[in-house]
């Protein structure tokens, strides 16, 4: 795996996705105020493609073939777990989570955004 880093463009929007997520994070954490939708749908928007690449990035390294893509239905499948693990099992354990479909709309949007973008090399 000596090459050249393939999917140019989604390494760009994984950094800079990042790079939001930290920003938002670290406003959260500082209490500023701001609009409602950005600390609760925008990391949610954010979450599948940066998982995802780390979980291809993963697989070429286990494999030794960047060539590899994740295939729709296994987005799909990151996109099932974090809806119900995040949205369904979190809320009923901790008062901290709250279900919201909303999420699970951004979680699947996050899924589109992170296939698309690797489609196009």
């Amino acid at each position: 795996m000596n090459q050249r880093l393939p999917l140019r463009v989604l390494h760009s929007y994984f950094a800079v996705s990042l790079l939001v997520f930290l920003c938002v994070q670290i406003l959260k954490f500082l209490s500023f105020s701001r609009p409602n939708w950005i600390f609760h749908y925008l990391n949610d928007f954010l979450t599948i493609p940066i998982v995802a690449t780390l979980c291809l990035h993963i697989i070429w390294l286990l494999r030794g073939d960047n060539k590899i893509r994740l295939g729709a239905f296994t987005i799909l499948s990151l996109v099932i777990m974090y809806s119900i693990f995040f949205e369904y099992y979190l809320p009923k354990k901790s008062f901290r989570y709250t279900a919201d479909v909303w999420d699970v709309v951004c979680y699947f949007l996050g899924g589109i955004v992170f296939y698309i973008l690797q489609k196009i090399a």
